[in-house]
């Protein structure tokens, strides 16, 4: 029986993988310049990112105060 199952598991990450490579699925690289330019220049990806600001500069402020 492992026989089997271990022949079967072989043969599915087999076809993943062929699969994977058909629809070019890999490993994802973890960096910030393969993301830049990746939204549009428009008015939803500008005011966004101005809310995305706000918010992380938010969040700078309240540690400051945290501390004091």
């Amino acid at each position: 029986m492992p026989e089997t199952l271990e022949r079967r598991l072989d043969e599915i990450e087999k076809r993943v993988a062929e699969l994977g490579a058909i629809v070019g699925i890999g490993p994802r690289r973890k960096d910030w310049l393969a993301t830049v330019g990746t939204l549009p220049d428009d008015d939803l990806s500008r005011e966004a990112e101005r809310l995305g600001r706000e918010y992380r500069d938010g969040l700078k402020d309240s540690d400051n105060r945290v501390g004091a």
